[in-house]
This record gives structure tokens, C-alpha cells and sequence, in this order.
């Protein structure tokens, strides 16, 4: 009897979990084979939220209890294996830290996608376009600012770029303006005295400007998204070097070259370790 409050208190952090986890799909763009023009959906694994173009949003009570059961049912597996196999394994968890970790993460996400639609302003502009919108998550920065209930990952609105070489720059603005972020915070990282979570959320920020261009080049190509399940399906990137006159292959070797080096920085102890396991199983 003395393990039951145990046992409820991991089961209500279960279904927490599965509510939780449910309402964030919520912002998961998840389209049918066949939909309406003029109508989003939203949910993961199954469709709970659709939105319409005038219309009121329409919320599906069962797809979201269904989504509920779900990814409670997930939970509970997760949660059994941190109680019980974590231990036999010997790997132990921290939850205070893993919580540290997700809202560093979410903080950082959230800087690196507003620096990647500044640098689709900054580009954009520079080359003679106007910013007439701009919106990261659900914070709409420009015309005026204002919390709205629709999430988007990002998207800034340039007009007035009136040739290719212009649109171009201006699409392949944001990636490369994360990549370009990515190379400096891995640069000043080293050589400058911050503290621990200081250091842990510039680095968390550097990897995901490293991944920014990888992923929305190949991605999309797969059929998914810039981010796996959300942001752009085509691949700005791409599509924006292109335009400005760079051949594919030139192209695809730049953005393996920068991924490359910025691989190599942020993880220099997996390769250093990685070397000496080599060197050391080599024969006398």
C-alpha cells in the first residue's frame, strides 16, 4: 500500500503528459489525402482542430480524447521505462535538469527562428524590398505586435524585390543568416567566460542554426517539413540559390562543407573521442 501514492502520482503525471502533449499537436499542421481549399488541419496523431478561411475554427472533441489516450498510453510507457529499465541500465535522470533543458530549448528555438526571419528582412531589404508582416510562433512582431491565437513558425512578408536575383537572396536570407549565427556562437563560445546555462543555450542555439540549412534543403524533398512535422514543405534554401544563379551541385557541396565544419566545432570531444578509440585499437 505504501507504493500506491507512487504509483497514482506517476499515473496523473501520465495523463498530464497525454493532455499536454495532445493540445501542442494542436499547432501541428496534419493535412488529409483530401482536404477544402481554404482549410488547416491540425493534430497528431489524429485531426482535433480545423481552421477555416472566415469561418469559425471547428474543434473535433473525439480526435482530441482519442489523441489524449494516446499519447497517455506513450507517457506511461516512457515514464515505466525511466522508473524501471533506466536503473537496471544504470542511467539515471535528472528531472530538475531535463525541465532546465526544455525551457533553455524552447528559449533558443525561439531566438534562432526569429533570427531566421530577420535575416529574411535584413537580406530582403537590402537588396530594395519592403517588410510589410512579420510573425514567429504566435507573437506578431510587425505591423504592430500582438499575441494571436494561430501558431506559425515563422513568416515575414517582403515585397517590392523586383527580380529573381532579389527574391532569391531574400529566400535563401534566413538560413544563411542562421548558419552564419551558427559559425560565430561556435567561435565565441571558447573564448569567452559566460555561465553554464548561458553556454548551454548558445550552444543549444548554434546547432540548430547548423541544422537549419541541412534540414530545409533535404527535408522537404522527403515529404516532410523544414522542422520534421512543422515550418515551410518546400526547400527555401534551395529554391532561393537557384534564383540567384548558383548550380545545384555547387550548392549541395557549400551547404555539406559549412555543415561539416560547424559538426566538427560543436562536437570536437565525440570526435576526439571517436580518433582516440581509432588510433588506440590500431595493432602495435
Amino acid at each position: 500500500m505504501a507504493s500506491l501514492p507512487l504509483n497514482r502520482k506517476y499515473l496523473l503525471a501520465a495523463i498530464f503528459l497525454g493532455v499536454l502533449v495532445s493540445l501542442v499537436t494542436g499547432i501541428v499542421e496534419n493535412p488529409p489525402d483530401f482536404s477544402v481549399i481554404g482549410y488547416k488541419y491540425y493534430g497528431y496523431p489524429l485531426v482535433w482542430r480545423v481552421t477555416k478561411t472566415l469561418q469559425p475554427t471547428e474543434f473535433r472533441l473525439t480526435s482530441l480524447f482519442i489523441n489524449v489516450l494516446f499519447w497517455t498510453a506513450i507517457s506511461i510507457l516512457a515514464i515505466l521505462f525511466l522508473k524501471v529499465a533506466a536503473p537496471k541500465l544504470r542511467f539515471e535522470v535528472d528531472y530538475g535538469a531535463a525541465l532546465l533543458f526544455v525551457i533553455i530549448l524552447a528559449l533558443s528555438g525561439f531566438l534562432m527562428d526569429l533570427t531566421h526571419e530577420l535575416g529574411h528582412v535584413a537580406w530582403g531589404v537590402s537588396v530594395g524590398g519592403r517588410l510589410t508582416y512579420l510573425k514567429v510562433a504566435f507573437l506578431e512582431i510587425y505591423p504592430r505586435p500582438a499575441l494571436t491565437p494561430e501558431f506559425q513558425l515563422g513568416l515575414a512578408r517582403i515585397e517590392g524585390l523586383k527580380t529573381d536575383f532579389a527574391y532569391g537572396l531574400m529566400l535563401l536570407g534566413g538560413s544563411l543568416t542562421t548558419n552564419i549565427v551558427s559559425w560565430i556562437l561556435a567561435i565565441l563560445i571558447p573564448r569567452i567566460n559566460l555561465g553554464h546555462k548561458t553556454r548551454v543555450g548558445m550552444r543549444i542555439m548554434g546547432i540548430l542554426g547548423l541544422l537549419d540549412l541541412p534540414l530545409y534543403t533535404i527535408l522537404p524533398h522527403l515529404g516532410l517539413r523544414h522542422w520534421f512535422l512543422i515550418g515551410g514543405r518546400t526547400p527555401e534554401p534551395l529554391l532561393g540559390a537557384r534564383k540567384i544563379g548558383v548550380p545545384d551541385p555547387i550548392f549541395y557541396a557549400a551547404v555539406a562543407l559549412t555543415t561539416l565544419g560547424l559538426a566538427l566545432l560543436y562536437f570536437k570531444p565525440f570526435w576526439e573521442k571517436c580518433w582516440m578509440s581509432i588510433k588506440s585499437a590500431r595493432p602495435p
